[in-house]
């Protein structure tokens, strides 16, 4: 069995275009506000992950995949990409060792 760390950066190549981007300063409060709007559906199913994904790193600009991950799927549910100039130190930490952070 895939771990999850494959399964989702295996997922993220049939993702294709992620419709929405926002472009902001990428707080800690901006992921999890996202994620609160999803609580009841991250509480009442055991196999969805809540995950952010460093996608992109450049030219001083960060990008993350934020989403819900289906593990029994092995797919996005819902998910959106966010871009912006910086991210705070703690979604820096959350990815300083794996591309993929899982919260919660």
């Amino acid at each position: 069995m895939l771990s999850l760390l494959a399964m989702v950066l295996v997922a993220l190549g049939g993702l294709g275009a992620v419709a929405v981007v926002y472009v902001v300063m990428v707080t800690i409060e901006f992921l999890t506000d996202w994620f609160r709007a999803r609580s009841e559906r991250l509480q009442t199913d055991p196999d969805l992950r809540a995950i952010t994904v460093a996608d992109d790193i450049r030219n001083g600009n960060v990008a993350y995949i934020q989403g819900l991950f289906d593990t029994s799927l092995e797919k996005f549910v819902d998910s959106r990409r966010v871009e912006g100039k910086q991210a705070d130190e703690r979604v820096r930490r959350a990815h300083s060792a794996h591309q993929v952070a899982v919260w919660g």
